[in-house]
């Protein structure tokens, strides 16, 4: 039997990112089994309804899924970022694992077609004496991730303002620029959380078709603080997912 399980966000608030969840909408959650247990199958069923109750049955494909599903713990040490089968009449289902015990947080990315872009979060506790890891920003952005070396810079880091940002792409051994392939239609997908999970952004490349070495994008942070980011990036068939704890000023110093 599919039980609710968790908390449901929906009435998050998202008025500093250009999500929204629409009045006109309901988003049901379900997952299966009710006690969910670390490195155990879970499967979660995300419906779509109008206020009527009728399912909705349309909608966009956006870099090539109808669907983004983002799977974080509120530590901020687990990321996954899934894509639910949709099954008609308004339902998107997936299967996945928890790594370990504790509370995540579900990031449901969306656009029904001819409406706006929505969000919609829920929480699961997963069973088990949960252990969080210490958050701590980076000192420097560049990191290896296997063969890869990324660096991130930033063009005037602050809070409340549009800002750029890139990731430069380099063979680790080497230090050689290299070619990235696309991955869901883009050069680089990026997921930006901030350390209480309250504000989410999805970021994409400013040009979606250059698969140069260096990845461009133009984003804002809603409010100071502390923000984790994980960047997604194909190469050689491999995706590399590579993420950075990012301390957002006021203003610039």
């Amino acid at each position: 039997m599919n039980v609710e399980h968790g908390h449901d966000h929906n009435k998050i608030d998202l008025k500093h990112n250009d999500y929204s969840i629409d009045s006109e909408l309901n988003v049901e959650w379900k997952v299966y089994p009710e006690k969910t247990i670390p490195n155990k199958d879970v499967e979660i069923s995300i419906t779509i309804k109008d206020k009527h109750g009728y399912s909705a049955t349309s909608f966009a494909v956006i870099h090539e899924k109808q669907m983004h599903l983002l799977a974080i713990s509120k530590d901020l040490s687990s990321f996954q970022h899934l894509h639910p089968e949709y099954r008609g009449e308004g339902q998107f289902v997936v299967k996945t694992q928890f790594p370990k015990a504790g509370s995540y947080r579900l990031f449901a990315d969306f656009m029904p077609e001819n409406g706006s872009q929505q969000l919609a979060t829920f929480d699961i506790q997963t069973t088990g004496k949960e252990t969080k890891e210490m958050i701590i920003p980076d000192k420097e952005f560049n990191k290896t991730v296997n063969d890869l070396h990324f660096e991130l810079k930033f063009k005037a880091l602050t809070a409340h303002q549009h800002l750029q940002m890139a990731f430069t792409v380099k063979d680790a051994n080497s230090m050689e620029p290299i070619e990235l392939e696309t991955y869901l239609g883009s050069a680089g997908h990026v997921v930006i959380v901030s350390e209480d999970l309250e504000i989410f952004l999805h970021v994409h490349p400013t040009d979606e078709t250059s698969i140069e070495q260096t990845v461009s994008y133009t984003t804002s942070f809603p409010a100071p603080g502390i923000y984790k980011m994980w960047g997604q990036f194909k190469f050689k068939g491999n995706l590399y997912t590579v993420p950075f704890v990012i301390p957002v000023p006021h203003e610039l110093i």
